[in-house]
């Protein structure tokens, strides 16, 4: 970051932090220095300030250093500012005992989803890409494109103007004119899809939780293989799936 009023040291920190959260097993003190862009001597004495207030912990066996618990403290305040999340939290469960399928509450934050609540398919066998404070990319999943509707298309382009949209299955899209026309139709239809976009054999059913405002707040979907998730399915899923959203909505003041 090239920003005369910041401290060097704390964004230094921070990247390191930020290196940190996105590997689960840790990372060596090479490899994070060449990630973060620092000499190794650097880099280890800004490990050492962090691991004595906690925030990164270092594994005795493997001597990688990972992101420490007291990151918590800082990600369970964050999350009680979010009423959306205890609000919707029974709704959730509900709706994946209903579906016995994985169900996720999503936000977004700048041009990223960000997972803030997950209850796992009741079967207990699938293993999905998210995990509670991961991100997601916005176009080529159902709860991204879901928030993307909260936007008009102008301030859509605008964003993903700064996106490479990957292509991380033959189904994705990767073309902004192509992107509106889906979020277009999301609209009217007040759901959304990813159908096989985001992950191989993954299929997501998705709609959007409104605020008291009228806004959009968040996103509740059902996500699951496609072999579970059938086109046959996905009728009723759709019901269940806005049923829940509509309750959420509801406790969070938005009147229908």
């Amino acid at each position: 970051m090239n920003n005369n009023s910041t401290v060097q040291s704390v964004d230094r920190a921070i990247n390191i932090l930020e290196e940190l959260s996105k590997e689960k097993e840790g990372l060596g003190l090479t490899e994070l220095s060449q990630l973060v862009g620092l000499h190794k001597s650097t880099t280890h004495r800004l490990l050492l300030t962090l691991m004595e207030r906690g925030y990164v912990d270092k594994n005795p066996n493997s001597g990688k250093y990972l992101v420490g618990v007291r990151t918590l403290n800082l990600g369970a305040a964050v999350l009680d500012r979010m009423d959306v999340k205890s609000v919707a939290r029974p709704y959730v469960e509900k709706l994946s005992k209903e579906t016995n399928e994985v169900v996720h509450l999503v936000i977004l934050d700048g041009n990223e989803a960000v997972y803030i609540d997950k209850v796992e398919s009741p079967k207990g066998s699938i293993r999905m890409y998210s995990q509670i404070g991961r991100r997601a990319p916005l176009y080529c999943t159902g709860v991204g494109k879901v928030l993307l509707t909260s936007l008009d298309n102008d301030t859509v382009r605008a964003l993903m103007s700064g996106t490479k949209m990957i292509k991380h299955t033959k189904n994705t899209i990767t073309n902004i004119d192509d992107l509106i026309e889906e979020l277009d139709k999301i609209r009217k239809q007040g759901y959304g899809m990813d159908e096989v976009e985001h992950e191989e054999g993954i299929r997501c059913v998705s709609c959007p939780i409104y605020g008291m405002d009228g806004k959009i707040v968040a996103g509740i979907s059902v996500s699951g293989p496609v072999f579970f998730i059938t086109e046959e399915r996905i009728p009723e899923l759709i019901k269940q799936t806005k049923e829940a959203a509509r309750s959420i909505s509801s406790q969070l003041g938005y009147k229908y």
